[in-house]
């Protein structure tokens, strides 16, 4: 079997990055968040087990190279999961889980029992002066916190969404986002490129 290459965990579940790009997750389950009931209704929050208490493979990505995974939130109102996937035209974000708050990033603030692309963070393009060539646009770090989502990108810009009552979100207001939105750097930073990210339960910090 693969050993393990990255682990993530919410506040009851686990997901465990192999080295041949599978994955696996194991403990709660209540709200989808391990991708292991593909129904496309609401059947799946009522059918299968709420509580995996082996590492199970998580069938959506077999085939697929999973890189890199983030989890966030449990509990009766939360739990979700990201993985950023390696694909044909650059990395992808898979979601799914708790939605209630957006942060599965989708077009409504639903669960999601299939792992689901966050469309509007894939195929991105920008041009490198270095090889004067059109290149992918990759993604460097994911994070979750317990109700929002936070991914960085490699061209040093950070997307948010999600539940947005504590100013997690770092957009200037208070309403949350089930799309993905960049945040504005200050002035001071305009043109510094970020290179790291994190979420605490209700934050998100950024540094260059």
């Amino acid at each position: 079997p693969a050993a393990a290459k990255q682990a993530a965990c919410g506040s009851a579940h686990s997901i465990v990055v192999l080295t041949d790009g599978s994955c696996v997750g194991f403990g709660d389950d209540r709200n989808l968040q391990l991708g292991l009931r593909q129904q496309k209704n609401t059947k799946a929050l009522r059918e299968g087990p709420s509580i995996v208490c082996e590492p199970k493979l998580i069938e959506a990505f077999r085939g697929k190279r999973v890189t890199t995974a983030a989890a966030g939130g449990g509990g009766l109102e939360g739990g979700h999961t990201v993985l950023v996937v390696a694909g044909p035209e650059g990395d992808e974000l898979w979601a799914f889980g708790y939605g209630r708050w957006g942060q599965l990033g989708g077009r409504a603030f639903s669960h999601i029992s299939d792992p689901k692309r966050i469309s509007s963070l894939a195929k991105l393009r920008e041009w490198d002066e270095d090889t004067q060539s059109v290149v992918s646009i990759c993604v460097k770090s994911v994070a979750c916190g317990e109700k929002h989502t936070a991914a960085l990108l490699s061209t040093g810009n950070v997307f948010v969404w999600g539940w947005n009552d504590h100013g997690q979100l770092g957009t200037g207001g208070g309403a949350g986002s089930h799309t993905p939105l960049m945040v504005k750097s200050p002035t001071n930073l305009r043109f510094a490129i970020l290179r790291g990210l994190a979420c605490g339960p209700n934050s998100t910090a950024t540094w260059c």
